[in-house]
């Protein structure tokens, strides 16, 4: 399955990357609204230059050669081995689900209450999309909550593992959890990012449910319903911005079209410009912000780290760092080549283990969709997406099978009771 490999998921990203950012910046009569959205941010297209490219080829052979050093390194894939019992994995991820579906609505339903109940709050969304959001992440309901909400896609990964692995003998009532889990997370994560952003979540949602069915069935299978889930997530996406853009007199499908240019063309400028300009290395605060997140350490080295990132952040426009650039940015040249050199082999493993079971098939789903969107952040370790390999790795851990002792034959009974003595002499 050459196709879902780390490089070629990232070939496709970047590809896709610089040909709609190329295309756009080509066609300045067709994209006119480019100008004003990077005029908004602040984004120079001279930032472009041969220093930035020549960064991005040599992250791209650092991300080659430790990949190549995992593929030299590594034995074969072990055969597919089932140590789950899947019926109890079903049950616990729909349990799992309905508890992230429950705190979510009740969220939205409190935020609702406390401003003049969830008519007030669908005008606010229609009228002021980013006002809405920001009155939600008031009223968190505890710290982390955004956790619970980005958690969704995990149980959706894993639901779409769950049935590819069963197929027909998964029981009914396990494949009708299944899918329920897929239905429910479709329709809110297509209705929540119109009040919550975090559109990415859908997009996670579509390619990581995709991604863990073809590990598994170790082919490309259901092309169909993989552009089905983009058109729905172009469709939110389109809502979303026709809302968050009211003061252009222009169709909605164009607005959308023109703003989905500008965040290919922001992607690629916030690659290249860290080239342009020197600021202290930021020392991991972009490369293991997720990470300080989960362990709390963030309020230790935040503070520590407030000046150097203060300092970076001039080096970018809109949106997060890249996954090729974001090590730049925090180690320098050199440390950021070696970063990228232990990250390609970290992902070549991920996908050499993604062969031989459910646990490893849904982590590297979820590894596998980030990376279809690395030029956009650096996802992979963002705490949403830790956040969800930790939730897919728990409920595989109790959905794993009891080892029972194998009963031996009579005649092997005997014939280790009648080599007893002869042992016992012999150590005499």
């Amino acid at each position: 399955m050459k196709w879902l490999s780390p490089l070629f998921l990232l070939a496709v990203c970047w590809g896709l990357t610089f040909a709609f950012a190329g295309l756009a910046l080509a066609l300045p009569k067709t994209f006119d609204l480019l100008p004003v959205f990077l005029a908004r941010e602040g984004l120079d297209p001279a930032a472009f230059t041969w220093l930035g490219g020549l960064w991005v080829m040599t992250a791209m052979a650092a991300l080659l050669t430790g990949n190549l050093a995992a593929r030299v390194a590594l034995p074969r894939p072990r055969p597919w081995r089932h140590e789950f019992n899947l019926p109890r994995a079903a049950r616990l991820t729909a349990y799992a689900n309905t508890l992230f579906l429950v705190t979510t609505l009740c969220w939205v339903a409190l935020t609702a209450a406390r401003n003049g109940g969830l008519a007030s709050l669908v005008s606010l969304a229609a009228q002021d999309t980013l006002g809405a959001r920001d009155l939600l992440l008031q009223n968190k309901l505890f710290t982390g909550m955004r956790l619970i909400y980005a958690a969704l896609p995990a149980t959706g990964c894993l639901a779409a593992g769950i049935l590819a692995a069963g197929g027909r003998s998964l029981p009914r009532r396990a494949r009708r959890g299944c899918v329920h889990v897929l239905f429910l997370n479709g329709i809110a994560l297509f209705l929540l990012p119109v009040v919550m952003s975090q559109r990415l979540l859908l997009l996670q949602f579509v390619l990581s449910a995709y991604l863990v069915t073809c590990l598994i069935r170790r082919r490309l299978v259901g092309l169909r319903w993989l552009m089905l889930g983009v058109l729905v997530f172009l469709s939110v996406w389109t809502l979303r911005e026709s809302l968050t853009n009211p003061h252009f007199d222009r169709p909605a499908m164009d607005i959308a079209a023109q703003k989905l240019a500008f965040y290919f063309v922001n992607d690629l400028w916030n690659s290249f410009a860290p080239l342009m300009a020197e600021a202290p290395l930021t020392l991991g605060a972009h490369s293991l912000h997720g990470l300080m997140v989960l362990s709390f350490t963030d309020g230790i080295f935040g503070p520590m780290l407030a000046n150097r990132v203060d300092a970076a952040q001039g080096l970018r426009g809109g949106g997060e760092f890249s996954l090729l650039t974001a090590p730049y940015v925090d180690f320098g040249p050199f440390g950021g080549a070696t970063t990228l050199v232990a990250a390609g082999f970290v992902l070549r493993l991920a996908y050499h283990r993604a062969h031989g079971n459910l646990l490893w098939a849904a982590l590297y789903a979820q590894i596998g969709a980030a990376l279809l969107f690395s030029s956009h952040g650096l996802y992979v370790t963002h705490q949403n997406s830790l956040f969800s390999m930790l939730v897919i790795a728990a409920l595989c851990r109790l959905s794993r099978m009891r080892r029972t002792a194998v009963a031996l034959p009579a005649q092997e009974l005997l014939a280790h009771a009648r080599s007893m003595p002869d042992r016992r002499r012999a150590h005499a």
